[in-house]
């Protein structure tokens, strides 16, 4: 395409208001009045690597899958989190410097978060922000800093920033590319499975590991954004989620939705194959 038809359309698919997105002048109705729940976590702090554009392409995706979605944004750290009401909670990379605060705020609403966790539904976390689900992180001043134990993992932060291309393979098959921005090392403890196995890239610390999963708590330092570099893979965690809450949902896109990031994704690839060559 030439021109901006296809970004317009989703623009214009959206009813939007200030804390509040669906899509539901765009599908088809066949879900009756039922919604998939999107919350949107904290983006006022958690607002950093373009992070906007990871919620533009879930409802994207939903508009795609034909899932009637409302995405809500929770700006207030100190107000409670309606826990029942969301199927999906997100939350965008966010500095290093604030994980500590998110993780407090939410550990005052422990009981809600794990019962929110506990019927497996999808928590997700970029980058930094996965610091929020670790043990712990270890400052370079040497401080600890608390976080939720939702993933059994320890960060550490480093004293040079890393980045580079990512690209890896999730232990359900999916391939995964993006871009990595690390400010701190992290170490998966005995039992805690790894989100994905590197092909490229740094990962969690230079091993073979890249991000953690436990149930549906998912971590990963893949940027891009995310969303927009993996469709079919947040496909089937939306079609997953979907079918969860009741909602009629598909297995997969039509490839010919998505052919302009099929092609940029093989280009991509091919450049790190590229860089595993000059190695």
């Amino acid at each position: 395409m030439n021109n901006f038809d296809k970004f317009n359309k989703i623009r214009q698919g959206a009813n939007r208001h200030t804390y509040n997105i669906t899509n539901e002048s765009v599908v088809s109705g066949s879900n009756g009045f039922k919604f998939l729940h999107i919350l949107w976590l904290y983006p006022d702090v958690l607002n950093i690597h373009g992070g906007r554009g990871d919620i533009m392409g879930l409802l994207h995706l939903c508009n795609l899958l034909d899932i009637p979605v409302e995405i809500e944004r929770w700006d207030n750290m100190g107000s409670d989190i309606p826990w029942d009401w969301p199927d999906i909670i997100y939350m965008n990379s966010g500095e290093l410097k604030c994980a500590g605060d998110v993780a407090e705020a939410l550990e005052r609403q422990r009981d809600g978060l794990d019962r929110f966790v506990g019927q497996d539904k999808y928590l997700i976390a970029i980058a930094s922000s996965g610091a929020i689900l670790a043990k712990s992180t270890e400052k370079l001043d040497g401080n600890i800093v608390p976080g939720l134990g939702l993933l059994d993992m320890n960060w550490k932060e480093r004293e040079s920033v890393w980045g580079d291309d990512i690209w890896f393979k999730t232990a359900d098959g999916f391939e995964v590319i993006g871009n990595q921005i690390q400010v701190a090392d992290v170490f998966l403890n005995e039992g805690q499975k790894p989100l994905g196995q590197l092909i490229y890239g740094r990962g969690n610390n230079g091993g073979s590991d890249e991000g953690a999963r436990r149930g549906n708590v998912i971590f990963t330092s893949c940027l891009g954004p995310f969303v927009t570099k993996n469709p079919q893979y947040l496909a089937e965690i939306l079609c997953s989620a979907a079918r969860d809450a009741g909602l009629q949902a598909g297995d997969a896109l039509d490839e010919s939705d998505i052919e302009i990031e099929l092609r940029s994704a093989e280009y991509i690839k091919n450049f790190m194959r590229d860089k595993m060559k000059d190695k």
